[in-house]
């Protein structure tokens, strides 16, 4: 076997193989028996058609047989001789045999996994600010607040309509330029930016059963859409106001949402916020340590490795706007990758370069590393049923998948060991917020 290898990227290599005689005439050979035991030749019963007979009439499926035979077995060898890392399979570009003379010629492209060049200098001692934020009782109390909200019911009054009242409307619409008006009702929340100003401020002051009117010209505004410098006439009628009646914080209110009193809730919200900050800290860590060692080190990207972790993140994508009530459909599938691949192409460089951490801090995934994490999926998605959980992802073929994710968080977090973390006070303007 001759071959030539040229890199023709980082992670890229073309790899040229030309077979002789003494390695294609046996796996041809070999072929066309396997070829002929179930071959329909005229004049032959199957089975007993010559090797030459059978070329001639099978020779794709030879030709298919040695691709993935004797040709999948050289570039082993290459691949192996040269000590290459594969991102994938290899990709056949050309492949043509001569049955006649027994040659062959492949051009096959390879994609590696690319070489990074990274010091312990690089990666050891990386100085970050955290904000450390206090977490007590005022942020109790908003999280409770918020669920009194949740809670609230809307009572009618009969009094004239104020900010934060829910009223409800019946409107016709006239537009410059437009034949037809358009009618009809709708329920919004004053100071809630859901009517225009100039609507809004005709309605405050009404009591149910009022009627109002407001002329304007709509602003060059992108709130007024279709309408924005047209004039525009509003009729409306207030069929009802209601005010939000919030419910009063004790241990009923708090046995609503699930809790056994109002102490336990106070306790296991402020738990939650404990934990949800020590979350955004390590977060916050991480980003910056990974943002740091990313403006060090050059990371080629590898297409495959994006192409797939552009159409996960795009999956996600249209899963999270389906849920929240937009309509996919309308989506150009081209203008969601596009939105995603910058962070597709973050995401494929962190994952090598957390790889490359890993081989030069000697981390390794250990059997017990393998069984904390499957459990860990067992609870949340198998009942807890640690083998039915471990059984589903080998037929999956996801072991590795996650042995992997295993690698790279251990490789982080050992980069969060290594640095000099400096807690700093959250900024002024975030103070001033919590004050408000």
């Amino acid at each position: 076997m001759k071959y030539q290898l040229t890199q023709e990227s980082p992670v890229i290599y073309k790899l040229t193989l030309e077979l002789e005689q003494d390695e294609v005439q046996p796996a041809v050979n070999a072929a066309a028996k396997e070829i002929g035991k179930q071959a329909k030749i005229p004049g032959f019963r199957p089975g007993k058609a010559p090797v030459h007979v059978v070329k001639k009439f099978y020779a794709q499926e030879i030709k298919s047989a040695l691709i993935n035979t004797l040709l999948a077995q050289k570039i082993g060898e290459v691949i192996e001789k040269e000590g290459l890392e594969l991102i994938g399979e290899p990709r056949l570009a050309e492949f043509d045999v001569d049955l006649k003379n027994n040659t062959a010629k492949a051009v096959v492209i390879l994609e590696v996994k690319p070489q990074i060049e990274l010091k312990p200098e690089d990666y050891k001692g990386i100085e970050v600010k955290v904000q450390k934020r206090a977490v007590g009782e005022k942020e109790v109390e908003r999280v409770i607040e918020g669920l009194r909200n949740q809670a609230a019911q809307w009572k009618e009054v009969e009094r004239e309509a104020k900010e934060g009242d829910l009223v409800e409307l019946k409107y016709e619409t006239a537009v410059e330029g437009i034949e037809e008006p358009q009618k009809g009702e709708v329920a919004v929340v004053l100071g809630a930016n859901q009517l225009w100003p100039e609507v809004e401020e005709a309605v405050k002051g009404k009591k149910a059963g009022e009627e109002g009117e407001v002329e304007f010209e709509a602003p060059e505004d992108e709130k007024y859409g279709d309408v924005a410098g047209k004039k525009v006439k509003v009729k409306f009628k207030v069929k009802a106001v209601k005010e939000k009646e919030l419910p009063e914080v004790n241990d009923e209110f708090a046995k609503r949402f699930g809790f056994e009193s109002l102490e336990d809730m106070k306790k296991r919200i402020l738990e939650d916020i404990e934990i949800a900050e020590e979350t955004r800290e390590q977060e916050e860590i991480e980003d910056q340590i990974v943002d740091a060692l990313l403006k060090k080190v050059d990371v080629p990207v590898p297409p495959s490795m994006l192409e797939l972790e552009i159409q996960a993140q795009a999956q996600n994508q249209l899963t999270r706007l389906a849920q929240a009530g937009f309509n996919v459909n309308q989506l150009n599938p081209q203008t969601v990758v596009e939105m995603v691949r910058p962070t597709a192409e973050k995401t494929v460089k962190v994952k090598l370069l957390l790889e490359k951490v890993a081989e030069l801090e000697g981390i390794e995934v250990t059997e017990e590393d393998l069984e904390e994490e499957i459990k860990k999926l067992a609870d949340a998605a198998f009942n807890g049923d640690y083998v039915l959980a471990r059984k589903s992802l080998e037929e999956r073929g996801l072991i590795e998948m996650i042995k992997k994710d295993i690698l790279r968080q251990k490789a982080l977090d050992r980069l969060v060991e290594l640095a000099k973390i400096e807690e700093v006070e959250p900024e002024k303007e975030e103070k001033e917020g919590d004050k408000e």
